[in-house]
């Protein structure tokens, strides 16, 4: 019970702490320097991939090789050079 009164006492003691204004603590965030966002919209390119799959043959017919063309939209800037 005395431990509680204790902490009790001690909770109670006025700090020494000082408020501060809005102004103040707006003050930081109002300075030209202060943190920007900056939103880029970057220009988006379509790259044309052809693929290839070999498909094996069984004995009643021979094997081949199954071709198709993918289309993809990337951002000119990630823009990669597959080979064709």
């Amino acid at each position: 019970m005395n431990s509680l009164l204790a902490a009790l006492f001690v909770i109670s003691l006025p700090s020494s702490a000082q408020a501060i204004t809005w102004g103040e603590f707006w003050e930081p965030f109002t300075h030209n320097d202060s943190h920007h966002h900056y939103h880029y919209h970057h220009e988006m390119c379509t790259e044309r991939i052809v693929r290839e799959q070999y498909v094996p043959g069984n004995r009643w017919r021979s094997g081949f090789v199954r071709t198709w063309t993918e289309w993809i939209t990337i951002p000119c800037h990630e823009r990669r050079y597959y080979p064709q």
